[in-house]
């Protein structure tokens, strides 16, 4: 049986096809030639708008003249390309607001998620990330995809561990919860949503407390549900404040097994519904 084509991967490759790996840096001159006219307006509910017309290939973007963050901006209209061009999404005409842009929440509707990953593909292209990937991850490298690309530290943390081969995830945390996270594939757990457990680095710099500047050792049971792991098993988090956002972004790395594979325990056996409660609050300190 063949398998679909990804519709999201088809669509990317084409416009970078079309008007190169750099495109991400040129997308207001690229407009015109896919039939789309940029504007800005004053608008404090939404920081991006598609109005198309019906039945004929043509549109406006709108962005809030009140986003001043560039890399935000090109992001931004990266989206409402993504909905523009995207096959499934040719009905779509709706304004899009600050918890839709840049982020991979699972509960964030299908359109939504489908057209920031357009956005990721063609601002991030494989071909220009993948040479960053080849050594053990570190938050410098997601520096320097922000560097290449010109793009948020945000987004380009959740390119890079959806593209690297390590055991790597970033965690997007807001008002000392856990609201979505992005593993790589050989991540193999589950991040713990809601509540920052206190023994992590995340919870210490939204209580303004300095944090390290670069990876240091936690308690995997700091992020990470504790059936299957060892008792002392540890990971490795880089939490990096983002006042502007009001939240703090961290990068998690297994580094070794941390696995108990003595136990009958196993990642088969954890029971789905726990992994989306993330209600309860954890004592303990590093």
């Amino acid at each position: 049986m063949t398998e679909k084509p990804d519709p999201i991967l088809s669509v990317s490759r084409a416009f970078l096809k079309r008007f190169g790996e750099n495109c991400g840096k040129q997308l207001p001159e690229i407009l015109p030639e896919i039939g789309l006219q940029l504007h800005y307006r004053d608008a404090a509910s939404y920081e991006g708008a598609l109005l198309r017309m019906k039945g004929i290939p043509r549109g406006y973007v709108v962005l809030s003249s009140e986003v001043q963050e560039v890399r935000r901006q090109r992001f931004t209209l990266g989206h409402e390309i993504g909905h523009y061009l995207l096959p499934d999404q040719q009905d779509l005409c709706q304004p899009c607001g600050k918890m839709q842009i840049e982020s991979w929440d699972e509960a964030l509707a299908k359109p939504e998620r489908d057209a920031n990953q357009f956005a990721a593909e063609i601002l991030m292209p494989r071909s220009v990330v993948q040479p960053l990937l080849r050594e053990s991850p570190r938050f410098g490298h997601v520096e320097q995809i922000a560097q290449v690309c010109d793009t948020s530290l945000t987004a380009s943390a959740y390119r890079l561990c959806e593209l690297s081969s390590f055991r790597v995830a970033m965690v997007w945390s807001e008002a000392f919860r856990v609201r979505w996270y992005k593993p790589s594939e050989e991540f193999v757990r589950w991040v713990r949503k809601g509540s920052l457990r206190p023994d992590s680095y995340a919870f210490d710099a939204f209580e303004g407390r300095p944090v390290p500047a670069t990876f240091e050792s936690v308690p995997a049971s700091a992020w990470l549900f504790e059936k299957g792991l060892k008792p002392d098993a540890r990971i490795l988090e880089h939490s990096v404040p983002m006042p502007n956002y009001d939240g703090v972004l961290t990068l998690l790395l297994i580094p070794e097994e941390i696995e108990d594979r003595a136990s009958q325990s196993s990642l088969e056996e954890l029971d789905p519904e726990e992994f989306t409660l993330g209600r309860k609050t954890w004592p303990g300190r590093r």
